[in-house]
């Protein structure tokens, strides 16, 4: 029952987030993010104790993987202009963003243990499938209604 209400409330609170029409950048990012988790709660069927567990560690991880994702997009930010950078820096921003897809890889392992611990190694398993179903929904939404996902904060 507890559950039911946790679902209905993240389920609320996306749908009068999109209800309200919003260009803002961060609002927009903060929408998909509610959608994610409930989607993520939802295919988990994360029991309440799970749950309490489950959230800050994958609120850390989130974090961690954005840190890495931010540094990556510094990164090719730079290599926008190729043209302004000389062989060895363009040779080097590509072993810099390799590096950080190594690291988000090595974060990703990191996490699917420490979420085994808290939720058992078939749902921590499981918090990888759902991201991937959620990114295909998502794109496949956009896809639909001919709207393009946000930018990346910069």
């Amino acid at each position: 029952m507890i559950k039911q209400g946790l679902l209905l409330s993240f389920l609320f609170v996306t749908c009068s987030l999109f209800a309200q029409p919003d260009n803002n950048r961060q609002s927009k990012r903060d929408q998909i993010h509610a959608e994610k988790v409930a989607f993520i709660a939802t295919q988990l069927n994360l029991t309440t104790e799970e749950a309490q567990k489950f959230w800050p560690v994958y609120n850390t991880y989130e974090a961690e993987i954005e840190a890495i994702r931010k540094e990556r997009r510094g990164y090719l930010k730079e290599l926008r202009k190729p043209e302004a950078l000389s062989a060895d820096r363009s040779y080097e921003l590509f072993e810099l963003i390799f590096a950080t897809e190594k690291k988000e890889s090595d974060i990703r392992l990191k996490y699917l243990s420490k979420f085994s611990t808290v939720v058992g190694k078939k749902k921590a398993a499981n918090v990888f499938i759902a991201e991937e179903r959620f990114k295909h929904e998502l794109m496949k939404k956009f896809k639909d209604d001919g709207h393009f996902p946000p930018p990346p904060p910069e």
